[in-house]
């Protein structure tokens, strides 16, 4: 009877009642007599609710207005998707599925658009047993600005992070320093890529590559420098993890400053991938 079509069920409920007979209704529907018996016994219980066509899927469920409302203000406090959500929401001590509080962001609009996926990927995700052994540091441009940051490859914590008109060499080295005298300890590896400010792929003409001057420092500080190989981000996806949640956030939040959205993102927002604790509850734990 699902296979049959809303136009079919109230034909065949109309002839019934009209006087043909069960038989010869099956015969035309290609149907059993079983399934036209049972048609018109819902019709006679339910009336027209038993040809209309059936809503696809589980019914929706009704969720309390105040829900819906720490939802919508979780969300754009914290930019969290459903599963961080849910994580927060059960702490609270509420009990609805992570499919309902999607169900919530779609209602709302609060969902952000998604990119056709790529398939599965071939890389692991690689992370240091303690905290300080590995800093990833990198450059990214915003709204005419250039941003640079360092971060625990451990904790995801952001070290330090500037501002600046330009990416330079010496603006790497600067907040290198800010991020160690801030935090009082230096990294054993710092990992980049092979961008101009941190490495120099220019030989001489003895063939050889002389150091640029941001290795140079770490040669001088004993870090050792790593970098990744060419078009592969996934090496310093940690960072660019990091510069993506800092431009949405700037997005929803023109108005914040930068050390305040550093300060937010150690302390307040928690991460799937360390088990839902925050950056800095992870570094202080790994020290």
């Amino acid at each position: 009877m699902k296979k049959l079509t809303e136009k079919k069920r109230k034909w065949i409920i109309t002839q019934f009642r009209t006087g043909r007979s069960a038989t010869s209704i099956a015969k035309i529907q290609k149907i059993s007599r079983q399934m036209v018996y049972k048609l018109v016994s819902r019709f006679n219980e339910e009336g027209k609710k038993a040809y209309a066509t059936k809503q696809i899927g589980r019914p929706r469920l009704f969720l309390n207005d105040n829900f819906v409302k720490k939802v919508v203000e979780t969300r754009k406090s914290t930019d969290y998707g459903k599963e961080k959500l849910y994580f927060v929401l059960k702490k609270e001590g509420f009990s609805v599925s992570t499919r309902q509080i999607q169900r919530i962001l779609d209602d709302k609009k609060l969902t952000d658009p998604c990119p056709k996926r790529r398939g599965q990927r071939k890389y692991v995700r690689y992370e240091w047993p303690l905290s300080n052994l590995m800093w990833h540091c990198d450059w990214t441009s915003y709204k005419s600005k250039w941003y640079l940051s360092y971060i625990d490859d451990k904790s995801r914590r952001i070290m330090a992070a500037e501002k600046f008109d330009n990416a330079t060499e010496k603006n790497a080295i600067f907040v290198l320093y800010q991020a160690i005298f801030m935090n009082e300890v230096s990294p054993l590896v710092v990992l980049s890529d092979k961008g101009t400010q941190f490495y120099n792929s220019k030989k001489n003409k003895k063939g050889e590559r002389p150091l640029s001057l941001f290795e140079k420092e770490l040669q001088y500080l004993g870090i050792e420098f790593w970098t990744s190989r060419r078009n592969h981000p996934q090496t310093n996806g940690k960072q660019e993890k990091w510069f993506d949640t800092m431009k949405k956030r700037f997005e929803k939040h023109p108005e914040e400053d930068l050390q305040a959205l550093v300060s937010w993102y150690n302390k307040e927002r928690i991460h799937h991938a360390l088990g839902y604790k925050t950056p800095e509850e992870v570094y202080t734990e790994n020290l």
